[in-house]
């Protein structure tokens, strides 16, 4: 056996000139240790052989048939074997997957019935369905890698920017405490001032001893600060020497991984344009292992990119002179989850087109978004909405969908309430149509979401109902009511699952709330407030975070994993009007926004 398509691609290749090689007689090469040009090829013996070579060849072997050196194979493979030093990789054997010389092919592949010699196999390799694969998958990996570097980089931005916004933070708490304090001073001097013209000589001593003890709380306080502060930064500084640590060691591993992709890309661009097909046979089939070796760790690379979110909050519930002086601990520090950091939405675009009445949307990939238009009974598919002019197909549908949500990488889910079906579409690479399955899934069948291969519904009926099912549309759980036997839902027009796929979040149009199960249907956490109105679709985050839909509230609320209000995100000031539909792309870190009457708003997303 010469080597495998696992082996060390780096290692393996001897020919690293771009100039075209000359084929030598191997005869020669192997007993005489001498390089003299090839002028004929044996096709029985696989060899190729020099003037003086295929006399004595022809003299011995009269069967043989000789090609003479304008005829015999010009894709000839300069590789020796690793095994038997002295001879010439000739042999590929697709059942092996392994390269092989004569004596390989004789030894370990007598039986194969799929060995090729590579001259014959390579042809038009160049052009080939493999080559075109790998190519892609190599650019799809590359561009996976430079994503993970540009959330890395954006953390460690906020890594850096955090500690000082913390530090920020203390100083002005510990100035609007002290300024209470000092302002009460102020007061208490300013008080007995007044009765110094009653009681002059008694109010002077009061004064004084009331100053002594002020000062003792004011020094109390301060050391108090000090120490908080001190212990604080000793924190900070603990957990952002790790996060740098974690971030960097990403960066370092992912810059290593991208040198090895340039390095494969760059034999293949080589070969291609040298015409070397047997050289850019075997690159080709060692970088299809090297991509399949890094997908797995680049996925790593890509989990592991997190940090640890804080934040410092003043303990005192009231900042008066009791509670401050009383008060053994003024600060919290305390450790968050990444879904309780406030998001900024800074407006990105418009996409140019708009919906009327209720619509949702659905990403299936970075550039690819789908709108299920309930009033035009259709699909709007747009392709790249990477370009700047944006374009869109429609695809019309036999009745009002109601809600889209991704399935697979190439499948979505649509529901038709008034039909009492849900449709799977399958898409080809181009977005067209490839296949539609119909399952039957009763009355009122509003929202759907898909985790682990199964479809969570929900239904308007009486009771209001979610429902898990299975692909084939078998009913495995269905959820109406607590554990205290109330009902759960009123009016559940939309739903999602997290990011975990632990929770199934789900949006109440008329109780006004979002509600929180867990999949075997226990009420995790219930999310009310004054400022959500009429909720209708949501979505999450990598973090875990929950944006909600408020079309009669006019905004756009951010939650925490858990259902805690971070923050409203979006209002009217950002041009909010009525939103019912919202998507979150992973890549892009962006939030698409629907509403009626108006363009698809386009967000880019930040920590604050």
């Amino acid at each position: 056996m010469a080597f495998s398509i696992g082996s060390d691609f780096s290692t393996s290749f001897t020919q690293d000139s771009d100039e075209v090689q000359e084929m030598f007689c191997e005869h020669c090469d192997k007993h005489d240790k001498q390089y003299v040009p090839a002028e004929g090829f044996c096709e029985e013996c696989f060899e190729y052989l020099c003037g003086t070579c295929v006399k004595f060849h022809k003299r011995l072997l009269v069967s043989h048939t000789i090609k003479d050196k304008d005829n015999m194979p010009q894709d000839f493979c300069l590789e020796k074997c690793s095994v038997h030093q002295d001879e010439l990789v000739k042999f590929y054997c697709q059942a092996c997957k392994k390269f092989a010389c004569t004596e390989c092919k004789t030894q370990d592949h007598g039986i194969c019935s799929m060995v090729s010699h590579l001259p014959a196999l390579v042809q038009g390799i160049e052009n080939s369905q493999e080559i075109k694969e790998l190519t892609e998958n190599l650019d799809r990996l590359m561009k996976d890698l430079e994503n993970t570097e540009k959330h890395v980089n954006i953390n460690m931005n906020y890594v850096a920017s955090q500690e000082t916004k913390i530090l920020d933070t203390v100083m002005q708490k510990q100035q609007e405490i002290l300024s209470v304090f000092e302002r009460h001073q102020n007061k208490v001097i300013h008080d007995f001032d007044k009765k110094i013209e009653e009681t002059l000589k008694i109010l002077k001593q009061e004064k004084k001893e009331k100053i002594e003890k002020l000062q003792e709380h004011q020094n109390r306080l301060e050391k108090l600060f000090n120490d908080e502060e001190n212990e604080i930064k000793k924190k900070i500084e603990i957990i952002k020497k790790d996060d740098e640590e974690v971030l960097q060691a990403i960066t370092d591993t992912t810059s290593k991984m991208k040198l090895k992709l340039r390095t494969i890309s760059k034999e293949l661009i080589h070969h291609q344009t040298t015409d070397q097909r047997c050289q850019l046979f075997v690159a080709m089939k060692k970088g299809k292992g090297v991509v399949e070796q890094l997908k797995p760790d680049a996925d790593k690379q890509c989990q592991n990119n997190s940090i640890h979110y804080y934040k410092v909050e003043s303990k005192a519930s009231e900042q008066n002179i009791t509670n401050l002086q009383d008060c053994d601990k003024l600060l919290t520090y305390q450790e968050i989850h990444e879904s309780e950091v406030p998001r900024t939405a800074s407006y990105h675009t418009d996409a140019k087109f708009k919906c009327y009445g209720f619509s949702s949307l659905c990403l299936l990939s970075e550039n690819c978004l789908l709108i299920a238009h309930f009033d035009f009974r259709s699909l709007i598919i747009f392709k790249d909405m990477s370009v700047s002019t944006l374009s869109y197909d429609i695809i019309y549908l036999y009745a009002e969908p109601w809600v889209v949500a991704k399935v697979d990488n190439n499948k979505v889910a649509v529901t038709f309430p008034e039909f009492r079906l849900l449709r799977l579409i399958t898409f080809s690479k181009s977005m067209s149509v490839t296949n539609t399955e119909d399952i039957e899934v009763g009355k009122c069948c509003y929202g759907v979401a898909c985790s682990n291969n199964k479809l969570i519904l929900s239904y308007i009926t009486i009771p209001a109902t979610v429902k898990i099912i299975d692909i084939s549309g078998k009913v495995l759980k269905i959820f109406d009511k607590d554990h205290h036997g109330k009902y759960l839902f009123a009016d559940p027009h939309f739903l999602t699952v997290s990011a975990d796929n632990t929770i199934i979040y789900v949006s109440d149009y008329m109780k006004n709330c979002v509600i929180g199960l867990t999949f075997d249907g226990r009420v995790n956490a219930v999310y009310e407030d004054d400022q959500l109105k009429e909720p209708c679709q949501l979505t999450v985050d990598r973090s875990g975070a929950v944006f909600v839909c408020g079309r009669w509230s006019h905004n756009m609320h951010q939650l925490s994993s858990d259902l805690t209000k971070v923050k409203i995100l979006l209002d009217k000031e950002q041009g909010i009007n009525g939103p019912v539909g919202v998507a979150y792309c992973q890549n892009t870190n962006r939030l698409y926004v629907i509403q009626n009457l108006s363009y698809i708003k386009v967000f880019d997303l930040s920590l604050e």
